[in-house]
């Protein structure tokens, strides 16, 4: 009761024009921009966009991007003020306010409080509560933002490959996908079919030249790559087409019959898209490997 009470006082406050309003706690929030929307549902997704930065100013979090979170208005509070403050807000709403570190930390945060930040300083937020859908909807939003990536992303793939194949002399093949291919041997067996278990040797690299993984022991002592810890080196068994490896392989391996051997160039969006993987294979690498199809199973 007292906190629906204290709800509904806060209601009253805003209503009759107040652009703030404070905690059970004593926190200070700030309207920068007052919504009309709802507040959060347990068992809707809520979007916030944060940022957070020291008293000194630094910056701590400024996402690009909201925020998926599940605000429970019972249990907002044990996971401390932020969170409270999460259960007060509606769509639309755009506030300010500054927590003790120490307790953002441990409560919120449960990590230690870096060295660089004193227990008793505060940290600065700035909250805008941007939107409250189901989880479907959100998992919706989230494929269709990948798909439009995605597809900016296989242009602007494109036109490098171009202007790489056609600076080195390079004549391939190309699917439908955007892989660029040359089969450098031709196989005698059959060819690979989704599901069967397929063999292969392989050496990778990025357009720049730089290695990052190899099969085949030579080649991996030979490009800096040896790991004792994988002996012995072999071919990388898997079953084709079920997405156990990235879709350019999938893709790729499929073109080949056992004892072919190609030069797959591969787009970033069938690769690993715009994740950093490695310190070799950065967001939005386009990948080429060197693969031989050892065996079908």
């Amino acid at each position: 009761m007292k906190k629906i009470g204290y709800i509904v006082l806060a209601t009253l406050l805003i209503s009759c024009g107040s652009n703030s309003f404070t905690t059970e706690k004593g926190t200070e929030v700030t309207y920068l921009k007052k919504g009309n929307g709802e507040q959060p549902i347990d068992s809707l997704v809520s979007m916030f966009r944060i940022k957070y930065t020291t008293e000194e100013g630094k910056v701590m979090m400024d996402a690009d991007e909201p925020m998926p979170l599940k605000i429970d208005p019972k249990t907002g509070a044990d996971q401390g003020e932020l969170f409270n403050i999460f259960t007060l807000l509606e769509t639309g709403d755009s506030v300010s306010f500054s927590l003790l570190a120490s307790e953002l930390f441990e409560k919120t945060f449960r990590a230690p409080l870096p060295d660089s930040i004193a227990p008793e300083s505060m940290i600065k937020f700035e909250i805008a509560y941007t939107d409250q859908m189901s989880e479907e909807e959100y998992f919706d939003m989230v494929a269709k933002k990948a798909e439009e990536a995605a597809s900016k992303q296989i242009i602007i793939d494109t036109e490098i490959l171009d202007n790489y194949l056609a600076e080195n002399n390079i004549e391939t093949e190309k699917t439908e996908s955007g892989i660029r291919y040359t089969i450098t041997e031709e196989g005698n067996g059959p060819t690979a079919e989704p599901g069967q278990i397929v063999s292969v040797n392989y050496t990778g690299w990025v357009l720049n030249g730089s290695h990052f993984d190899s099969s085949i022991k030579e080649i991996a002592m030979e490009k800096g790559l040896y790991d004792e810890r994988r002996e012995p080196y072999e071919p990388y068994t898997f079953p084709l087409g079920q997405g156990q490896v990235i879709k350019g392989w999938d893709e790729g391996i499929a073109l080949l019959n056992k004892g072919a051997k190609a030069r797959l160039y591969i787009p970033s969006t069938l690769a690993y898209g715009s994740r950093d993987r490695s310190p070799v294979i950065k967001a939005n690498s386009i990948l080429v490997f060197d693969v031989e199809l050892v065996d079908v199973k």
